[in-house]
């Protein structure tokens, strides 16, 4: 992060603060009322640091399309009418419990086979990191084509790699990622995490229910 994007950051802080404290000497103020504006800081905090945050990403074909097709045609007699997502998986390295400050990666391995018509296949992949506040509000959203050169169908290892920022609040934020074939999300094969950071775990490790 540069000088100008921490300077924002604090002064952003600052004001969010000041409001909570001006709130808090008003009268008739309810303590559940000052709760709810100081999440609002913490969210405005939260997604001001996220969106600075730079992602990277990088793909790795490890199967070419005749592998998968072959595969595909021995294990089902035949190729599917339209693409199919045939395998996804996707876990947080180093773990689910991580510091802002220091690298993390979403690591995943996903196989898609064209359709019997199809020539070529555009397959993307989306992460998305949402508010530990307010779980449906997204913080982050990076969506990255897999098969940039190729634009065929095959397996390949793919890594989402960041780090978030210091001065993040402290929380349970979900993480979720999924395919995209030629344009359309695949619901059945999507892995979906929670991220813990500033080493404790609050709550229960669970997974977001598929979309």
């Amino acid at each position: 992060m540069n000088n100008n994007s921490a300077f924002t950051n604090r002064v952003i802080a600052s004001m969010l603060s000041l409001t909570l404290l001006t709130a808090a000497g008003c009268g008739g103020i309810s303590s559940k009322r000052l709760k709810q504006i100081g999440a609002v800081v913490a969210i405005g905090v939260a997604a001001k640091l996220i969106y600075d945050m730079v992602v990277d990403y990088q793909s790795k074909q490890i199967n070419d399309e005749g592998e998968v097709v072959d595969r595909y045609i021995e294990n089902h007699g035949a190729l599917p009418a339209q693409p199919v997502l045939v395998n996804y998986e996707s876990n947080i390295k180093p773990g689910e419990v991580v510091t802002a400050g220091n690298d993390i990666s979403i690591q995943s391995k996903l196989e898609v086979v064209r359709g019997a018509d199809s020539r070529t296949v555009e397959i993307q992949e989306k992460i998305t990191i949402f508010d530990n506040e307010d779980n449906t509000k997204e913080l982050k959203s990076l969506t990255k084509v897999v098969n940039t050169e190729s634009k065929k169908s095959g397996a390949f290892e793919n890594e989402f790699t960041f780090k978030l920022p210091k001065g993040m609040p402290q929380g349970v934020y979900p993480v979720r990622t999924i395919v995209i074939v030629d344009g359309k999300e695949q619901p059945a094969k999507n892995s979906q995490m929670q991220l813990v950071f500033n080493g404790r775990f609050k709550g229960s490790f669970e997974r977001v229910a598929s979309h």
